[in-house]
Formats: C-alpha cells, structure tokens, sequence
C-alpha cells in the first residue's frame, strides 16, 4: 500500500515537473497592469512578466477573449483605503487549461473555460468571507493576459456552441442577467419582464425572459437601439428621453398590471419609475447603479402590490452551470457588439465609456 501510494505521489510530482517544462507554454506573458498617476487616478499599462506558477488547487489558462463591463472603467477611480498598483485588470475571460494542479479533480487539461467573477462563492447566498475576498480585477488579480492561474473552482465549462468570445460575456453580464430574472423566481408565458438600456446585463435579461416565454420591454435613450433590440426577443420599447415618466407607457402597455420583474440597471435616476411600473407580486431586480447608488421610493409602493426588491451581485458558481445548462438547452448565444485586439485596449475602455453599443465588447487575445 505504501509503495503504491509512492508511485502515485511520484507520478504527481513528475506530472507537475512535466506542466512546468512543458514547451508549448511560453516563459512570459502580456498583461495589463494599473498604475497609479500624478492625477491621483489609476492608469494602465501593458506589460510583460512570467506566466504563473500553478498551485495545487489552481490551472493556468490560456486567455483567448476578456469581455469589458462597467467595472473596468471604475477601477480607475482611487481608493483612499486600498492602494491596488500592479492589479491585473479584468474579470471575464475565456479560453483553455493547459495545465492542472495535483490536487484538481474536476477540470482537465484541454477544457474550454470561463473565469468565475468571484473565485469562492460555490452556491447559496453570498457570504462575508466571499465579499472580502472580492472578485477578480477589482480586489483580487484579473485575468487581461495571455496566461493566467485561476482557482480550480474559479472556472466552468464554456457550453457547447459558443465561441470564446462569446463565452467571455458569461461571467459577469451574463450571470447579472440570469439572476435578474431567472435566479429568483420562475417566468413564462403571460409574465412580463423590463429591462433598462441596451447593455450586456439587460440584453442577456431580455434573451433569458424571452426564451422561457416572457415578454419583455426595453427601454432606452435611442429609438435606433430599440430596432436593434428587437431581434434578440424585445417586444416593446420605451425612449425614456421622449418619455420621462416610462412608468405610465409599461402600464398602458400591460393594461394596467405593469411588470413582474424589472431590471433595474439605472439605479438613483429610475429606481423610483421602476417601483411604480412593477405588478402585484412582482419583483424589482436592483443591479447598478449607472446614475448613482442612491435613490428613493416609497415602502408603500412595494407593500401595496406584495412585490419586493432583490439586490443582484453577480450570483454563485452552481447558479453559473444552471445558466450554463440553459444557454445549452435554449440554444442562445450572447449579443456581441465588437470585437477588439489587446492592443487596442484603450478604444475598447473609449467606447465602453461613450454607451454608444449593444450588447457586450471584447477583447481577442
């Protein structure tokens, strides 16, 4: 027994030995770091550094596509607190494994993975300990380089159809989006979702309710978006430039009953519409806070209708395979706008910030 148990113990150990001189994986790898400028602010750079070693419970992935989301424009506002020069940026990626740790069990060398947005949260509510440790590119290491060492519960299986570039929007927007709408409660036919703007996160809600059936409403600044959205399951939109007090038109278009779940992505400047536009029962899925964190509303109007308010964070591992299993069924596939080079990082971070887009953009590595 013990003979065999060295032999096995041997074999791991030559195995890592074997991962580490592997030739197909260079010595180095790009990234992009932060930095900290005169302005006070972050800046980024990319550089070059060696690829990772990889721990026990960790594999190193080879990164083909990183998706952009608001956070990575917010990492550049200092912190008084923290000081986070040398971060490695970016939360989503995809690509493959190329190596494995001695003690990982359940992903194999070969696999086409995504990034998990926070590397310890495995099912259920979150926890203290989960929002401690943060989420990656933003409190932990990202994942904007050629190679990066993720933890073995930190990723999960890109479904079967999709491209790395699509599978790249999955970790943060398209997780936010199944748990709008889908993580908490269950949707069909005769139920109505809205959804606020044309980004990621509410393009991923608009297709999760539309493929169980619901019917959903958009609302955006731009007549031009809301043609676009239509082809990814949108009904009905609302310019709320021409229509401030939107909360009226999704009444009138729901005769009166309103939505059983809105996606509130506006935050300060449309949480109080999205309250008055909810239906009896219904839920108010508070996701961000592009106009600001703040924002009032009456309990009575949540009280009255037996309805309530569910702030969103991303969501767990397990919620992840569950959207994963119904991407696979629904044979959906994420809206990507476009698709950019590392090296144009910085357009990418420039039309991010202007708005001006539909769905998600990505970088290729």
């Amino acid at each position: 027994m013990r003979v065999a148990l060295f032999v096995c113990l041997a074999w791991f150990a030559a195995a890592t030995v074997a991962v580490a001189a592997d030739p197909a994986i260079p010595k180095t790898t790009r990234k992009v770091v932060l930095e900290k400028t005169p302005s006070g602010r972050y800046g980024w750079k990319l550089t070059e550094g060696p690829v990772p070693a990889v721990g026990d419970a960790q594999v190193l992935v080879h990164v083909r596509a990183v998706a952009l989301n608001r956070g990575d424009l917010e990492i550049f506002d200092p912190d008084p607190n923290h000081d986070i020069s040398g971060l490695l940026v970016g939360s989503d990626a995809a690509g493959d494994v190329v190596a494995v740790g001695s003690k990982v069990r359940s992903v194999r060398k070969g696999m086409r993975v995504t990034s998990t947005y926070f590397p310890n949260w495995p099912d259920g509510p979150a926890t203290d300990e989960v929002m401690k440790r943060g989420g990656l590119g933003a409190q932990v290491d990202g994942v904007v380089a050629d190679y990066v060492v993720l933890e073995e519960a930190g990723v999960v299986p890109i479904p079967d159809g999709l491209t790395y570039e699509e599978g790249a929007t999955l970790p943060t927007a398209g997780l936010t989006g199944y748990m709008a709408t889908l993580g908490h409660r269950q949707l069909g036919k005769g139920d109505v979702v809205l959804v606020q703007g044309t980004g990621g996160v509410s393009l991923f809600a608009a297709q999760f309710a539309a493929a169980a059936g619901a019917r959903v409403i958009a609302t955006s600044s731009s007549d031009e978006k809301l043609r676009k959205v239509r082809d990814f399951g949108v009904q009905d939109g609302i310019n709320y430039k021409t229509t401030p007090a939107w909360s009226a038109r999704v009444l009138e278009l729901t005769a009166g009953r309103g939505a059983d779940v809105i996606v509130d992505v506006g935050g300060k400047d449309t949480l109080e519409e999205s309250v008055k536009s909810v239906a009896f029962g219904g839920q108010v899925s508070i996701v961000g806070g592009l106009t600001g964190y703040g924002g009032t509303f009456r309990a009575s109007s949540l009280i009255g209708k037996s309805a309530r308010a569910q702030g969103i964070f991303v969501g767990a591992r397990a919620d992840f395979l569950r959207m994963n299993a119904f991407i696979a069924r629904q044979r959906l596939h994420p809206v990507v706008d476009r698709v950019l080079p590392l090296e144009q990082y910085a357009d990418a971070l420039k039309q991010m910030e202007s708005g001006n887009f539909v769905g998600k953009i990505v970088l290729r590595l």
